[in-house]
């Protein structure tokens, strides 16, 4: 069974990595699905250096230890989620990502992602509270990480 193509935020996708963040577990789990191939994953070409950024951050706070936190960089890129916004296309993706933004009130790297869902047809997950308190009542595109199915249950 695929439970069909996600837009995965970074502030899901890091918790992977940071372990002791609120709901790591699910994100884990997310991640698994998403390697065993029940679910697929999109993001924006900004994911690349938003999950290396929050990673080195946790290793400058001491939340993690500097080789823990290279291995998370690579182990990162080894998991090859799709991104969009090839040199072709990211031009006029920032500029729409820049308009969605002016009209949402939210930060370009989050209106970003809301590109993207929109552009593929496929929901946003976010763990980012800001971005999703801004938006819920909007833009019915986008889930609160803990709203995701659970393995075996139905697609919100």
């Amino acid at each position: 069974m695929n439970d069909g193509s996600w837009v995965i935020d970074a502030s899901v996708l890091a918790k992977v990595y940071l372990k002791d963040e609120e709901h790591s577990a699910l994100a884990a789990d997310i991640v698994s699905r998403y390697i065993d191939g029940s679910l697929e994953l999109i993001a924006p070409q900004v994911i690349l250096y938003e999950i290396p950024r929050a990673i080195q951050a946790a290793v400058r706070v001491r939340r993690l230890d500097p080789e823990d936190g290279r291995q998370a960089i690579a182990d990162f890129f080894a998991l090859g989620v799709p991104v969009l916004g090839d040199p072709s296309s990211i031009q006029s993706m920032i500029q729409e990502a820049y308009d969605l933004a002016e009209r949402v009130g939210c930060r370009l790297h989050d209106a970003l992602y809301l590109v993207v869902a929109e552009q593929s047809g496929s929901p946003l997950l976010t763990a980012d509270s800001t971005l999703y308190q801004r938006v819920k009542d909007r833009l019915s595109y986008v889930r609160w990480m803990t709203d995701f199915p659970s393995a075996g249950g139905s697609r919100p």
